[in-house]
């Protein structure tokens, strides 16, 4: 039997769509898994920043953050890890001075959970709110309709109903967008 001349190629496209190779660039993180961890981390704060917020401030160590944190129980666990990086957002030479400012720096700070620095983490997370925003910013309020009622009125309606006699738009009506002003 003849032996083949041409070795085998391999295929350029294999079958399976999984490479092992690791994509170009830095590994990214997710930037709404960020903004929905900052939410989750504003609302625990908002609980628990007056029984933590002195300790915090005077801690040193890892240790004291996690004392810090033990008067918060049912937390305690969730930032039993990251006492380094607390520590280091807490002595962050733009820590604010307020309460508010505070809560929302360290949400902010925390939701990488380290995978990028602290400031990379709170530009990640206002750019996800500035863009969440943007698309809530416009919305529509109010619909109206014109009509023409058996009492004589003609015009716009007001709350789905006649200006003059108070006679609601049928629902079987409602869907039909004749002359609607928006």
């Amino acid at each position: 039997m003849p032996k083949h001349k041409k070795p085998a190629q391999r295929a350029k496209k294999p079958l399976d769509a999984f490479s092992k190779k690791r994509p170009r660039g830095r590994p990214g993180v997710r930037a709404s898994e960020l903004a929905n961890r900052t939410y989750h981390y504003h609302m625990i704060f908002e609980q628990a920043w007056d029984s933590v917020e002195g300790k915090l401030l005077q801690a040193k160590t890892e240790e004291e953050v996690q004392e810090a944190f033990r008067f918060s129980q049912p937390h305690y666990e969730r930032f039993k890890g990251i006492g380094a990086l607390i520590l280091r957002v807490v002595h962050d030479p733009d820590f604010p001075k307020t309460r508010g400012a505070r809560i929302t720096f360290m949400a902010d700070s925390l939701a990488a959970l380290g995978s990028v620095s602290p400031r990379r983490s709170r530009d990640i997370c206002g750019r996800e709110r500035a863009k969440r925003k943007r698309e809530e910013e416009h919305h529509i309020i109010r619909h109206e309709y014109y009509i023409e009622c058996s009492c004589g009125y003609k015009g716009p309606a007001r709350d789905n109903a006649c200006r003059k006699c108070e006679a609601k738009i049928p629902p079987s009506l409602g869907g039909v967008l004749i002359g609607a002003v928006t």
